[in-house]
């Protein structure tokens, strides 16, 4: 059984016809995590927004995009705004984008659980207290009153990652989340996401361009060149067995440049020669 499944997906620029991503079909099992790997450009982070139907004004997409059975393509846009948070959580790269400069991230997160659930105002404070502690935030009432820019690139991340084990989403999709991090924090955050996946049952897409991140997370992978799918399998199965010559590039060069991600980590899933 498949939590997400997404068949025949375009995007098409709407004003020039240039097509960014070329009928793109993939699934991801329940409790599993898919990993897309591949360049800038390749189309791995324009595949995750059109999953959430967040693509920019001007793209065009078309496909089906099936949660749990239900087609998200046809959904009205208030319906799908329900979705988002709900069955779907998008964790960005960049947390500061992911929370509005003006108001302190408690108020974000306040609003969002508001939307989702029925839990008063002292519910959702025991919650969200409990679940920012459990990602390794100390004084979690400290933290909420504070603004985007006063915390670390990290804290924001283990902030949205504390947002996803309340809201328990049926798929999380991270869409580059460790890119902005330096090699301890990025270590504490991978981390942190393998016991969200074992915390909440959730289904994962996680879209990154470090393969040594990818063989610690992913059961399988996904590689994208061009806006195609070039190459997929089980994670062991592409790091041990690339067929494609991009899909060997890859893993070639990119394991070398983390080696030295992979001994900070202290040998989890240690990198072959």
């Amino acid at each position: 059984m498949n939590a997400l499944e997404v068949h025949h997906l375009k995007i098409w620029d709407g004003l020039t016809g240039r097509v960014l991503v070329r009928d793109s079909s993939f699934n991801v099992k329940y409790g599993e995590c898919l990993a897309i790997v591949g360049e800038s450009g390749s189309g791995k982070s324009l595949t995750c927004r059109a999953i959430m139907r967040l693509i920019r004004a001007g793209l065009r997409q078309s496909g089906s995009i099936l949660v749990n059975g239900v087609n998200l393509s046809e959904l009205p846009e208030k319906e799908m705004r329900r979705m988002r948070g709900r069955r779907l959580c998008m964790i960005m790269q960049n947390g500061m984008r992911a929370f509005d400069p003006s108001r302190p991230v408690g108020a974000h997160l306040r609003e969002t659980l508001a939307v989702h659930g029925k839990r008063s105002r002292e519910e959702m404070a025991v919650t969200l207290k409990k679940a920012m502690e459990s990602v390794g935030l100390e004084d979690p009432a400290a933290v909420m009153s504070r603004y985007p820019h006063e915390l670390s690139g990290g804290m924001l991340q283990r902030i949205m990652i504390a947002l996803a084990i309340v809201l328990e989403p049926d798929v999380i999709i991270a869409d580059e989340p460790t890119t902005a991090l330096d090699a301890v924090t990025q270590y504490e955050v991978v981390e942190q996401f393998v016991r969200l996946r074992s915390r909440t049952g959730s289904s994962m897409i996680f879209v990154s361009h470090d393969l040594g991140v990818v063989k610690r997370i992913a059961d399988e992978v996904l590689v994208m060149k061009d806006g195609e799918i070039v190459e997929r399998g089980e994670t062991g199965d592409i790091f041990s067995g690339a067929r494609h010559p991009y899909t060997r590039y890859l893993v070639s060069s990119k394991l070398t440049l983390t080696r030295h991600f992979m001994q900070v980590m202290g040998g989890h899933g240690g990198v072959e020669s």
